[in-house]
């Protein structure tokens, strides 16, 4: 169950077509949220799943994808971006930047998986120039070379983005935007797990600290994309009332 080289986005659509065909699909729904806790778009999958409703969590994604797209690509152009400056791998900032007229992606590895590596050959293949710098050189990097920050995000609280560790860094020294999508809202409570040390290194006398995610506050970021919506961070309250409005369910995890 375990991925750690693709976004949440792809997990979950590559899940709900495994689901339909499931002969348990509320048991197999709930194997996979445990093993990515972080992931809240596997939490709406779940409760699909075991209340009968995965046909219509599938007409929702098959509509909001191409509108989440499409959304964040007219912000882009409207801003004027050319350079962006992004981490880890998301569909939804992969999309994005397929239909805009940025020309360069500056992108960070994302250790300890190195996701990032992925993500610029999918870039570089699709005719972007793309620039890749070790983790700790993104944000400066960034900042010197102008480029706008745009991620995507495995949880959105009222408060907080929960993303790829080193989005903190980025939003907070370059204009950075972030394009959830609706099914990454989450109002009840998580935790960022620990993972593996020996993925980072094995040393003797050392505590070696192994986590995937970091937590942004929405107030950093420049603006959120949703689905038809281009919120200010304190307008993310609309966000909430959309989602509860087209799954007609509470936005509470």
């Amino acid at each position: 169950m375990e991925d750690r080289t693709r976004g949440s986005l792809e997990i979950f659509e590559e899940a709900l077509i495994l689901l339909e065909r499931s002969d348990d699909p509320c048991r197999d729904a709930r194997a996979l949220r445990g093993s990515h806790p972080e992931m809240t778009v596997l939490e709406y999958l779940e409760m699909a799943a075991c209340s009968g409703s995965l046909g219509k969590l599938r007409e929702f994604y098959s509509s909001s994808r191409e509108e989440l797209a499409v959304t964040c690509s007219n912000l882009l152009s409207e801003l004027g971006v050319d350079r962006v400056a992004t981490l880890s791998r998301s569909s939804a900032v992969i999309n994005c930047l397929d239909r805009s007229s940025v020309s360069e992606v500056i992108v960070g590895e994302s250790r300890p998986g190195r996701e990032g590596l992925g993500t610029a050959e999918i870039l570089r293949d699709m005719g972007f120039r793309v620039i890749l710098v070790v983790d700790a050189l993104l944000p400066w990097y960034s900042m010197r070379m102008g480029a706008t920050g745009l991620v995507g995000a495995d949880r959105v609280t009222p408060t907080v983005l929960v993303n790829k560790a080193g989005t903190l860094p980025l939003a907070s020294l370059v204009r950075t935007i972030a394009v959830p999508g609706l099914l990454k809202l989450h109002r009840g409570k998580y935790t960022l797990m620990r993972r593996d040390p020996d993925e980072v290194a094995r040393l003797d006398g050392v505590e070696v600290v192994n986590i995937y995610f970091d937590e942004t506050p929405l107030r950093s970021f420049h603006l959120l994309v949703f689905e038809g919506l281009v919120l200010e961070p304190h307008e993310i309250g609309e966000a909430f009332r959309k989602l509860e409005e087209v799954l007609g369910i509470r936005s509470d995890g």
